[in-house]
């Protein structure tokens, strides 16, 4: 019978057998957390950077935010599962180790635990003594107590996880080099499935989800524990939800215990003359090997389809990467090159099943570009047309806790589909069942082609059925075409549409501060809300926008382009211009302040009624007037000819006001008519600039005109111009 005394002994006379990876450990961590932090606060002290921003950042290094210390806890994982259980490898280790008179559970666990509890104590130690660097400097150690407390605990489940995945790689395998690869196997292999499946989703389903996620990519963080670490260290970060966080942790501490439980298992049914093999269990060598040819073959078919497009080389990417692996991992079972087909039938087996899969993604055997989801099981939808809408900024300003200001960037995709609640399906389920019928024979015929029709018109949605049954299916779609269709036209002039892709329809005037108006180099506060001054206008230009951007219809923009911007700054944007003219600084948070820009067009009747009292000269944005002179820049021609030499800035410069009136009436606001989806760029298209006189006041904007709309005598200017150059 073993005593309890005799366990501690092992577990001390164990110890002392690592004293080298001790040292390790206490060296990478000492540098790590002491000598950096005395490095960084010695250095933001002598600057003079502010207190709050020391601790934050003190803060995010000992917390569970830091990266650098999640790869140590990966390398330290392998290196410690390693070491614990290399004695299994090497017959005369494991003669020793099993003569001893020790239960061989005990064996088991005192090893085990000593490959956690060895960088657990060095994590610890060097934690307390950056704890007194942290006071040394003048800081109060209890400010960042919790943060490393909480990050030393997360780090160290995690680390038990990966270290536990690693154990029982060693205890599968009888060579150390093959259980570290085993253990990358492990680690990795469904990590690599998935993204061969995402990869085949992405470019042979032309109906795969293309916004805010990926089909395969939601079980990333379930197949594997390295990947699930890494999720978590961006997951489990301050203001996650404590439900979300407390099932992630859980998570973890659920895989650490099954994979334990079952090394435990496993370290008991080992034989002890499986030191020296490859692989300690016979039936493993299948399971594992299995897996690995099917991924190798269908990677290969893959890798020379995506150079060629080709069946022919895709069948010899597939044998290609069937003999290899196969050959590869049969020489490491066997360790001799006679053994390089012993299992040739299931080499073949593998080979037909990746073929299934190549051809079940490239030829939609199983019908997924081609499904759509029956009318009557629909309850709602959500369309999202990034092209239309890719200038709307979403998301909302926030503030960090040094104070600074920043944008929390959201998907137009998400925020439509959070926000869009289509109960008239009809028209949408028109333009998915064109998209379907033009597209299937383009992308899963015999003939494979990526090219598209010329059309002057295409739009790019994405749809989010809503079934009755509460599934939510997801969907990409890309329609082109001469002609807008008539469905576009009545979705784009549905008001559940409009209110869910521009946020500035559901803004308030409780949450709007100040009005700003951009038209070219111009931009000016129109109305600012100083403690109730001005506020009425505030709200009337925000109400009257909002009535105008409604009535808008697909037939106006089709004859009409944007003349100006306006903006309605929340208060959280005021409050950020408002301290960055405080600290006197042209850039800082500019990002911020620079978000939400709606376009103006000549029929907004309402706003420029408004706009005309607040002293704003829209009546000159159509005249001609002002426009004093227009320069084109010669350069835009030289790429009709490749060998051109470069003859420095050169401009053609417009001053006749005859002409100048003849190109202005023709001419569009270049950098607002991509605000309109529906601007008509047929043909080719000539970028100029046109200076503007107003008040003593001169100022540029860009603006661009169709070639035919240009007088005569300055096609033939042009044309002499690329005949030159």
């Amino acid at each position: 019978m073993t005593s309890k005394s005799l366990f501690y002994n092992l577990f001390r006379e164990d110890g002392k057998r690592r004293l080298w990876s001790m040292a390790l450990s206490f060296l990478v961590f000492f540098f790590t957390f002491p000598v950096r932090t005395a490095l960084t606060l010695s250095e933001r002290i002598k600057n003079q950077v502010d207190y709050l921003y020391i601790v934050s950042n003190l803060k995010q290094w000992l917390g569970f935010q830091n990266g650098w210390v999640a790869v140590l806890i990966i390398l330290l994982s392998l290196i410690m599962g390693v070491t614990s259980f290399s004695y299994l490898h090497s017959r005369q280790k494991v003669d020793f180790y099993h003569g001893i008179p020790v239960n061989r559970k005990h064996l088991f666990w005192v090893n085990y635990f000593n490959g956690i509890l060895i960088p657990a104590a060095v994590y610890g130690i060097n934690l307390v003594i950056t704890l007194g660097v942290v006071a040394v400097y003048g800081i109060s150690p209890a400010q960042v107590w919790g943060s490393a407390f909480t990050g030393f605990l997360l780090f160290m489940i995690h680390y038990a996880m990966m270290y536990s995945v690693t154990v029982i790689s060693m205890i599968l395998t009888g060579n150390v080099l093959i259980g570290i690869l085993g253990t990358m196997v492990l680690q990795f292999y469904f990590v690599c499935l998935i993204g061969i499946l995402e990869f085949c989703y992405s470019s042979f389903f032309y109906t795969s989800y293309r916004g805010g996620g990926n089909i395969f990519n939601s079980f990333m963080d379930k197949c594997s524990a390295f990947a699930l670490f890494l999720v978590n260290v961006e997951q489990l970060q301050p203001g996650t939800p404590a439900g979300t966080q407390a099932a992630r942790i859980f998570a973890v501490l659920a895989v650490t215990a099954v994979v334990t439980i079952l090394s435990f298992w496993l370290y008991k049914k080992r034989g002890s003359e499986a030191a020296g093999k490859a692989m300690a269990f016979q039936v493993s060598m299948p399971v594992i090997r299995i897996p690995i040819v099917v991924l190798a073959s269908l990677s290969g078919s893959l890798f020379f389809w995506s150079m060629h497009s080709s069946i022919g080389w895709a069948v010899f990417g597939l044998l290609c990467g069937m003999l290899l692996s196969h050959g590869v991992i049969e020489i490491i079972y066997h360790f001799e090159f006679r053994k390089l087909f012993s299992h040739w039938k299931q080499m073949v087996a593998c080979a037909l099943l990746a073929a299934v899969i190549f051809c079940g993604f490239r030829y939609d055997l199983f019908g997924y570009d081609s499904y759509i989801p029956a009318e009557n099981s629909i309850e709602s939808v959500a369309i999202s047309m990034q092209d239309a809408t890719y200038w709307v900024s979403y998301g909302s300003p926030r503030q960090d806790s040094l104070g600074d200001y920043y944008w929390e960037h959201q998907d137009s995709d998400d925020y439509a589909f959070s926000h869009m609640e289509l109960k008239d399906t009809a028209p949408v389920l028109a333009l998915v069942r064109e998209a379907v019928a033009k597209n299937k024979e383009l992308y899963h015929g015999n003939d494979y082609s990526s090219e598209w029709e010329d059309g002057s018109i295409s739009f790019n949605f994405s749809i989010k059925y809503t079934r009755k049954n509460g599934k939510d299916i997801y969907r990409s779609y890309r329609l082109p075409g001469k002609e807008i269709r008539p469905e576009i036209i009545e979705i784009f002039e549905n008001q559940e549409f409009k209110k869910a892709i521009y946020p500035i329809l559901v803004q308030t005037p409780e949450n709007t501060a100040w009005v700003r108006v951009s038209r070219g180099e111009q931009t000016n506060i129109v109305s600012r809300d100083r403690n109730g001054t001005d506020k009425a206008m505030t709200e009337k230009l925000l109400l009257a926008y909002q009535e105008d951007l409604r009535s808008l219809k697909v037939e106006t923009m089709q004859k009409e382009n944007p003349v100006a911007t306006i903006q309605f700054l929340t208060k959280m944007q005021a409050e950020a211009e408002t301290k960055r003219d405080e600290i006197q600084s042209s850039w800082k948070y500019s990002d911020v302040t620079s978000r939400g820009y709606y376009p103006i067009y000549p029929s907004f009747k309402n706003t420029m009624e408004l706009l005309k009292e607040c002293q704003v000269d829209v009546q000159s944005w159509n005249g001609f007037e002002n426009v004093k002179e227009i320069n084109i820049n010669t350069y835009q021609f030289n790429s009709y000819n490749y060998r051109y030499e470069d003859k420095g800035s050169q401009y053609m410069t417009i001053t006749d006001q005859e002409q100048i009136s003849e190109i202005m009436s023709h001419a569009i606001m270049e950098e607002y008519s991509s605000m309109n989806p529906f601007s008509s760029r047929t043909g080719e298209w000539i970028s100029f600039s046109a200076v503007m006189e107003s008040g003593g006041n001169r100022s540029e904007a860009t603006c661009a005109i169709s070639l035919e709309r240009l007088p005569e005598s300055l096609k033939k200017d042009i044309e002499k111009i690329k005949k030159d150059v």
